[in-house]
């Protein structure tokens, strides 16, 4: 979910010469914990990180006749046994959950799960969307999710950069650094798990996420495959696949779907503005692009600052200020982030037993959906003019498959922008994907898909921003046929 509407528009790789399987894991002291379950790993082809992690289990403290101190299955309903924990750097801490797979542990691929903003926490992710529980409205408590991805494979919840969820910096002044640095965290966090975990290393493992994912998953797979080409075999992340919902890929060319979704019926809904507010909107297109592509090839504060201010007002306020839902153009907008659910979801995770359940540090912040702090830092740093297309186009190449879903229904990232960028990446199998779409689209229970070898694209109908809340059944069904690299029916 992105939280800022539209944000100012305005890698190196470490590397070691001694192979990770030469050196052992190690057991440092722990940061702040009596629990002697809890265990801190180092691993020196890695000096600056740490894995802190803490075992759950799939028993109830009712099972145990314990109901002192919660577990992390009366929690959270559905709960398979895992691991909670902080990937440590220096004074940052970036907060994980995990759960094993429903079906079979020891099998089943292993997935990385990414929610977006830039800013907003992964726990939505896992209370709202695809994680064993859901949280009920009241936000006292949770049910389990029958149609959880832990139903087809072992999930991680990850909270990045720093500032999002539970994870925190002890020092205030470090920067967030945006989505390349944020990369060298996510490959480090990887190569501790498999030093404690090596069975996982026989396991395919997917990243996947939504919204600012589109950022964030197709620079991390890369700097994950360029690793892997400077490792040993025995050390090498066994990257398979990435899953990007309702992705933002390119500034520039998905700006002009905000005309189309409100002012066509596209989405078999709509139009949903008056005409002259369309036909301002048509008219402001141009120039709006214009500015854009300034920005890109002169990213001057000024110029992408005129840039910003000028597309937002003619292009995304029109829409803002109808009252509508960003995430889902069939509702209005409801409550923090257009859903009652979300200030449902922060009161859970604000609770003390709920934080002790998930092993959550003491010293981290109280529970914040989505951080505004985050959203400006990554403007800082022009984060937001990255054109991600390369990247996406260099993983096909490089063999890693890529699987595009979107919901129909999704105005803040919506399937005509996606479409576009999809329709015009510069990769080789363009020719044969373009002519998939026009030709051959594929009905499936939840919408339309055509695919060109490593690329898969998947319309949801019906599904907002949120594709695993809104649809899912047809979420699950879409997200297992991947996994087992079968078509969708």
């Amino acid at each position: 979910m992105r939280n800022l509407i539209w944000p100012t528009i305005v890698a190196s790789l470490a590397t070691t010469g001694t192979s990770a399987s030469q050196i052992p894991l190690t057991e440092e002291p722990l940061r702040s914990s009596s629990d002697p379950s809890v265990r801190t790993l180092a691993h020196a082809s890695h000096p600056n990180h740490s894995l802190t992690i803490k075992p759950h289990h799939a028993i109830s403290s009712t099972d145990n006749s314990d109901n002192s101190n919660p577990s992390l299955a009366d929690i959270c309903p559905g709960a398979t046994s895992g691991y909670t924990g902080y990937l440590n750097s220096g004074s940052k801490h970036f907060y994980f959950a995990y759960f094993e797979s429903r079906a079979r542990p020891k099998h089943d691929p292993l997935v990385l799960w990414l929610n977006g903003g830039p800013g907003c926490s992964s726990m939505s992710g896992l209370l709202m969307e695809l994680g064993p529980c859901t949280v009920n409205e009241s936000g006292d408590s949770a049910r389990e999710n029958p149609n959880s991805w832990i139903n087809a494979a072992s999930v991680f919840f990850l909270d990045q950069p720093i500032g999002v969820g539970f994870s925190y910096s002890s020092n205030t002044s470090d920067v967030h650094g945006g989505t390349f640095a944020a990369s060298e965290d996510i490959y480090a966090f990887m190569r501790l798990w498999y030093q404690a975990f090596p069975e996982s290393k026989s396991l395919p493992f997917s990243i996947a996420g939504e919204s600012y994912g589109g950022h964030y998953i197709p620079v991390f797979a890369s700097h994950i495959k360029a690793m892997n080409s400077i490792s040993l075999p025995e050390d090498q992340i066994p990257l398979e696949s990435v899953l990007i919902g309702n992705g933002i890929f390119s500034d520039v060319k998905q700006a002009s779907s905000y005309y189309d979704i409100p002012c066509t019926n596209v989405t078999g809904i709509g139009p949903l503005l008056d005409d002259g507010v369309c036909e301002k909107m048509a008219a402001a297109l141009p120039r709006c692009e214009l500015l854009m592509e300034a920005c890109h090839a002169y990213p001057d504060p000024l110029i992408c600052g005129a840039s910003s201010d000028f597309c937002s007002e003619e292009l995304e306020m029109p829409y803002v200020r109808s009252g509508r839902n960003y995430y889902d153009v069939s509702t209005p907008c409801d409550g923090y982030l257009c859903y009652p659910i979300m200030i449902a979801i922060t009161n859970f995770l604000r609770t003390d037993a709920v934080r002790t359940a998930f092993g959550v540090d003491e010293k981290a912040p109280k529970f914040v959906e989505c951080s505004d702090k985050v959203g400006r830092e990554f403007q800082k740093v022009n984060d937001f003019l990255i054109d991600t297309r390369s990247y996406v186009a260099d993983l096909l190449h490089s063999g890693v498959r890529v699987m595009i879903y979107v919901g129909t229904y999704d105005w803040i990232c919506n399937f005509v922008g996606n479409e576009r960028v999809f329709g015009s990446l510069e990769w080789k199998g363009l020719p044969d994907f373009r002519y998939q779409q026009e030709n051959n689209k594929q009905t499936w229970s939840g919408g339309l898909w055509w695919e060109s070898g490593p690329l898969r694209y998947a319309r949801v109908n019906g599904a907002g921003h949120m594709v695993p809340w809104d649809k899912p059944v047809e979420a699950l069904k879409m997200f297992t046929a991947w996994l087992e690299k079968k078509d969708l029916e």
